[in-house]
């Protein structure tokens, strides 16, 4: 995979792990654009809404909000 052969370089000194924001409160955050029902297909729409639901983050169907 071509991401596997990109690495980040950087000057400065790593953040230490007890300093950084936790995965889980981050992705509360995560929220998708407003696509109608006509814009994706039913079982799209399902499976976003889904994947934000497990997540804790927002979709948005476009039809008015969720």
């Amino acid at each position: 995979v071509l991401r596997d052969l990109l690495e980040f370089k950087s000057d400065r000194p790593p953040i230490p792990v007890g300093k950084v924001e936790s995965a889980s409160s981050i992705v509360e955050r995560f929220c998708t654009g407003g696509m109608s029902l006509g814009a994706i297909s039913r079982e799209t729409h399902e499976a976003i809404a889904i994947a934000m639901n497990r997540l804790g983050g927002k979709s948005n169907s476009g039809e008015g909000g969720e």
